[in-house]
């Protein structure tokens, strides 16, 4: 019986000794010029079993012009010897758009993931699951040349492949239900991603999970919808939801419902207190999550109640020093301040760097009072807009034992950057000719 040398790790020394060459092509990379250790390190892949597994770890690692020229190599050397239609195309494609990707050639990127998902379609079939991951890419690309109409509608198509794929009712489906709420969720659109997250709740019920860790943060995702809609992050979203249209799910109307997120919220206790090796500090955090809930809702009696219960599950763990915990308020809302409106064009200077420095106090509710502006520059220019957002902000008050009590000499500084007007043209002494 033909036996296989292993070395001391357990492992066979032909692994160890291409592990072993692999790290001295990267000393040969510093050392004996990049063409070197390219070349060096072309002969390792030919010899390898995985040859695209190191390609990946040399694009993870930003190594991206030998990947391009390595990937554009092996992607001819198949198309010849087999054909345009291979299904071993598909990763070699989807890898060199991720190079270009990190290239910052996202159109060139693009291009090569359009190509990849079309391969998988020809070879596994129209609703295929496969594709997901190239769709995915497709959307992120489209997202980063700032078409977040169309990075919308691949996020959407490749939810429907998955539900095509698995069925309506399918538990794997949910990863898929999970990617595309928080798409949702990060362009502005907070009802699409409740409608999304109900939905994988219903999956969760059907599959009998909904006492489980699965039903978590499916349940995270709609308090967290209630609460963004009631709390807008920002004064102008970066990608307004008006903008973006979605039919991937009926969006029930819904607005600010209190009692919806706090369900889920308390659901999500009862989850974590219902194991039989609860963590104290999982309990814990979901406590504290409902009593924030609380406290941003103005619901002060039943917050004080919480914290004081959140406080002494986190006092029994011996590795938590609790006094500290709770030392400082902890901010749960804060609406951006932003930039003032630059001037138009034609009007606008040299961009400039300004700031607002306000002092405050914290109540033993989470407001913010008795705010005082230390100084600003330019002055008056943005400090009503910086006073209004701490005005609206919320925090989780200091606790002492349990109590909540009123915190003083907060300071915040806001650094902001402008562009000063400068005169209109026409507002010039004519020319003298």
């Amino acid at each position: 019986m033909q036996t296989t040398a292993t070395s001391v790790t357990g492992k066979p020394e032909s692994t160890l000794s291409s592990a072993l060459a692999l790290l001295l092509v990267g000393v040969l990379l510093c050392v004996a010029g990049r063409s070197a250790a390219e070349s060096a390190f072309e002969e390792i892949l030919d010899e390898v079993a995985d040859p695209l597994s190191q390609i990946e770890r040399q694009i993870e690692t930003q190594e991206y012009a030998f990947a391009v020229a390595w990937l554009g190599r092996h992607i001819r050397e198949i198309e010849a010897s087999q054909n345009r239609f291979n299904p071993d195309l598909i990763r070699p494609i989807t890898l060199l758009g991720d190079a270009y990707m990190g290239q910052g050639d996202y159109a060139g990127a693009l291009e090569q993931y359009q190509r990849a998902v079309h391969l998988s379609r020809v070879n596994e079939g129209l609703n295929a699951p496969g594709q997901v991951a190239i769709v995915y890419r497709e959307a992120d690309a489209y997202r980063r040349m700032g078409d977040y109409e169309l990075a919308n509608a691949r996020e959407e198509y490749a939810y429907h492949v998955l539900k095509r794929g698995y069925g309506p009712a399918d538990e794997a489906l949910l990863p898929g239900m999970l990617h595309l709420a928080r798409w949702y969720e990060a362009t502005g659109n907070p009802f699409s991603a409740r409608a999304v997250y109900e939905d994988a709740f219903r999956v969760i019920v059907a599959n009998g999970k909904d006492e489980t860790d699965a039903a978590i943060p499916i349940l995270k995702g709609i308090a967290r919808t209630y609460r963004t809609e009631r709390f807008p992050p920002y004064y102008a979203a970066a990608v307004a939801s008006s903008d973006l249209t979605s039919s991937a799910f009926d969006q029930p109307v819904s607005v600010n419902n209190f009692p919806a997120g706090e369900r889920a919220l308390q659901r999500i206790v009862q989850i974590r207190q219902g194991h039989v090796d609860a963590q104290p500090i999982a309990v814990a955090e979901s406590v504290l999550d409902l009593a924030d809930w609380y406290t941003l809702f103005d619901k002060t009696s039943r917050a004080e109640t919480l914290y004081e219960h959140a406080y002494g599950l986190i006092a029994e763990i011996p590795e938590f020093d609790a006094v500290s915990y709770f030392a400082d308020p902890k901010l749960l809302y804060f609406p951006s301040p932003g930039n003032p409106k630059p001037p138009p064009l034609e009007y606008r200077g040299e961009a400039a760097s300004g700031y607002v420095e306000v002092a405050y106090r914290v109540t033993d509710t989470g407001y913010v009072r008795n705010m005082e502006t230390i100084a600003s520059d330019p002055e008056d220019m943005m400090d009503f807009r910086v006073r209004k957002s701490l005005r609206l902000a919320r925090f989780r008050p200091m606790l002492i034992d349990g109590v909540p009590v009123a915190r003083e000499l907060h300071t915040y500084r806001h650094e902001f950057t402008y562009y000063p007007k400068i005169k209109d043209a026409q507002e010039s002494p004519p020319d003298a000719s």
